[in-house]
């Protein structure tokens, strides 16, 4: 056993000493060959589904803003409308009805 501790740590000293020479750069087109594979992948079904659904969700939503916009535009821009007409009082018309 004394052999075998003085040469393991003669080895450890020279281990140490020795330099560094390993190379940490990628290949040449690693990262285009990752890119690739992660975009031709495409999600999971169900991410997939939800994807399609949300994009057809946010075209319908769009959709009703400007419907919404144009039944209003009368109203936002005062029109030729009294505000008499705009504001309706239910309970002078309940009034006005008995």
């Amino acid at each position: 056993m004394k052999g075998f501790e003085s040469q393991w740590r003669r080895l450890v000293a020279v281990a140490r000493q020795a330099p560094e020479s390993r190379d940490t750069a990628a290949p040449p087109g690693f990262a285009t060959r990752v890119a690739a594979r992660a975009l031709s992948a495409g999600p999971p079904g169900l991410a997939a589904l939800f994807e399609r659904l949300s994009f057809r969700a946010l075209v319908v939503a769009c959709l009703l803003v400007v419907a919404t916009l144009a039944l209003s535009y009368p109203a936002l821009t005062g029109g030729d409308e009294d505000e008499e007409q705009l504001v309706i009082d239910p309970v002078g018309e309940l009034l006005a009805a008995s």
